[in-house]
C-alpha cells in the first residue's frame, strides 16, 4: 500500500527512527513547494548531530530512502536540523563568506577555501553570486574539491 506524502507521514516516520534510537525529541515538519523541513527538538542533539553534523546527515539520507520506498515517491526532497544547528552553521557561513570576500576585493588576490561538503560550497557560492567584486569556483575532485573566492576583474 502507498502513502500519502505530507507533514504527518513524514513526522511520523522521523519519529519512528528516533524512538527507534530511544532518545527524547519533539518534531515540526513543514513544507514548501516540495520540499520537507524537519526541526527536531532535543535534550540529546549532540547525539543526533554527531561529529560534524555525520549523525544529522545520515537521519536525513535514511528519512528520505524510507520515505521513498513507503511512497514510490522521489519527487521531493527532505531538510533535517536539530536545535537549529544547521541554520545557525549556515550563518556563520555566510559571515564568514562575506569578509574572505571583503578581504579579495580589498587585496585582489584569490582565497581558496578547504574543507568544506559540497551543501556548505553552495552556501557560499549562493551567498557570493551577486557579490559585485568577487565571483567563487569550485575546483578540485572529491574530497579534494574547494572553493575560490577570486576578484571580478576590472574589465567584466
Amino acid at each position: 500500500m502507498k502513502h500519502k506524502l505530507d507533514e504527518n507521514f513524514v513526522a511520523e516516520n522521523i519519529r519512528q527512527i528516533i524512538e527507534g534510537l530511544d532518545v527524547s525529541a519533539t518534531v515540526e515538519v513543514s513544507k514548501e513547494g516540495e520540499i520537507f523541513f524537519v526541526d527536531i527538538s532535543s535534550p540529546d542533539s549532540a547525539l543526533l548531530i554527531g561529529k560534524y553534523g555525520a549523525n544529522l546527515e545520515s537521519l536525513q539520507f535514511i528519512l528520505a530512502v524510507r520515505i521513498k520506498a513507503l511512497t514510490g515517491n522521489e519527487d521531493f526532497e527532505v531538510f533535517v536540523d536539530i536545535n537549529d544547528w544547521r541554520r545557525q552553521k549556515e550563518e556563520k557561513l555566510k559571515k564568514m563568506a562575506i569578509s574572505i570576500a571583503e578581504q579579495v576585493a580589498q587585496s585582489a588576490e584569490e582565497q581558496p577555501i578547504y574543507n568544506l561538503k559540497s551543501s556548505e560550497r553552495r552556501v557560499i557560492h549562493t551567498v557570493l553570486a551577486e557579490h559585485p567584486k568577487v565571483s567563487t569556483v569550485s575546483e578540485g575532485e572529491g574530497p579534494d574539491r574547494h572553493l575560490i573566492v577570486k576578484p571580478k576583474s576590472a574589465e567584466s
